[in-house]
Order: C-alpha cells, then structure tokens, then sequence
C-alpha cells in the first residue's frame, strides 16, 4: 500500500506531531510542575470510577525487537496475538486508545487510531510524548504491547491513583515499571527538555518528578507477575508455558 492509500488518520496525526515538535523544546506552554520530589511513595487503595474512564490510553508497540527477532505485538496469544489481546483487555476501560509505533501502517487493520512516534526507534520517551501530545485527557494510562498479564482490576486501580502525582508507575520487589504507568501531561514538557538533552532512561526521567509507585503482586494466575514482559525468545517460551507449569505445581502439591 501507497503512503497516499494509507488512512488519513496516520498522516495527519504525524504531521501535526512533526509540527509541535518543530518548534522546539517547552512550546506547548505548560507550566512547571510544583510539589516535592517524591521516591517510592507507596499508593495501596483503590477507587472505583464509571467507565469508560476519563483517562487516554498509551500502548507503546516497542521498537525493533532485536532480542525477540521479530515484532512482539503480533506474537501469538491466548488465540489470537498480543498486541490484539492488551486491546481487548483496555479498549472498554478508556475513553480513547491510541497504538504509538514507529511504522504505524503495521497497525492500520486495526479499529483503533494510530499515532506515529516522534523520535522512531529511540526508545519509550519519545512514544510516550507522541502519545501525550495528541490526547484529549489530562493523564494518559501506558502500558507496553509485550505485557499480557495485566488485567482490568489492576489498570483500575493504578489508573485511580493518577489525581496528586504527575507520574504513577507499578513497583514490585525488584524494582519499577516505568512501562506500566499513568503519566500526566506535565510530564511533556520535561519529556521534551529530556528528549532534547538526548537522556533517554525513563528511570532518569521519572527521578525528577512529582511521582509515586503503586506496589502490585508477585504472581499472577498465569504463574508469572502482572508486570512480566517478553523480551527475547526464551521470555516468550515462559510466558506460553508458565501458566501451565503453575497449575501442574499446584495439582502436585493439593495431591501430597
């Protein structure tokens, strides 16, 4: 298919991306963010919203996949792939979702608007702040395209803590995902200032923020964590036979 055959939506999106962007860092005029700096506030209660919520929804669709060899979001799962299978968790949970890719003509059989990253291929920062350049709300639920494992209550839970931080992001015991989060649009200007100063780490980016972590549990009913992500080929083995191998453990020790 032609650039001039492909939906409007990836061309318009674009260019009106392409044009924010041109004129440089801090040009959207948002204020600076105020508050403390905080790190690893805790955030354990819940709340229970009418859906859809008022929230944007992010699913950044990874970059070129070295490590796996071949595009993660159109792995097979659970009867159909992962990038189809995190739509059909998110999709009735938010009032818009938004795929960030850097080739969004993969995405255009999709039933979902498509935004192309502002810097392709030069990590999440960038495909976050595409994401939050075009959203119509003030917070913006992201979560990465090789994270199947998540389920609705605990996106509604997370997404429910987004009022007085400007990030919130899911922490276990090894650490943060900065890829399972809610980010604020006073998170754009300082994403630009990063992205501009060339520091990519999101871990970086997040230390300089009014954020706080919402701590999630261990293992999910598949055997693996919520927050488990596919990065190679032997991550996708786990992820596949995981619940399995859980379930066989547990029959093994109701039996003893």
């Amino acid at each position: 298919m032609s650039s001039d055959d492909r939906p409007s939506r990836f061309s318009k999106q674009a260019q009106a991306l392409e044009a924010i962007w041109n004129k440089g860092p801090l040009s959207l005029g948002f204020d600076k963010m105020t508050g403390p700096l905080k790190h690893n506030s805790i955030i354990e209660t819940p709340t229970r919203e009418t859906l859809p919520l008022p929230v944007s929804c992010l699913i950044l669709c990874g970059g070129k996949s070295k490590r796996m060899g071949r595009p993660k979001a159109f792995l097979p799962y659970g009867g159909t792939t992962m990038i189809s299978h995190i739509l059909n968790v998110v999709q009735d949970l938010f009032a818009e979702t938004f795929l960030i890719a850097n080739e969004p003509e993969t995405f255009e059989d999709f039933e979902v608007d498509v935004v192309k990253d502002i810097l392709p291929y030069r990590g999440p920062l960038g495909g976050i702040l595409s994401g939050l350049l075009v959203a119509q709300y003030p917070h913006a639920f992201v979560i990465a395209c090789d994270m199947p494992l998540v389920e609705p209550k605990l996106i509604r839970q997370l997404v429910g803590q987004r009022h007085e931080h400007d990030v919130v992001v899911a922490s276990h015991e090894d650490g943060i995902e900065p890829l399972l989060g809610v980010y604020s649009k006073n998170c754009i200007k300082p994403l630009e200032e990063s992205l501009f100063n060339g520091d990519l780490s999101l871990k970086d980016f997040l230390s300089g923020l009014n954020s706080a972590t919402f701590e999630i549990a261990e293992e999910s009913e598949e055997g693996l964590p919520a927050y488990f992500n596919v990065n190679t080929p032997q991550d996708y083995s786990r992820l596949v036979t995981g619940g399995a191998i859980h379930h066989l453990n547990v029959n093994k020790r109701q039996q003893q």
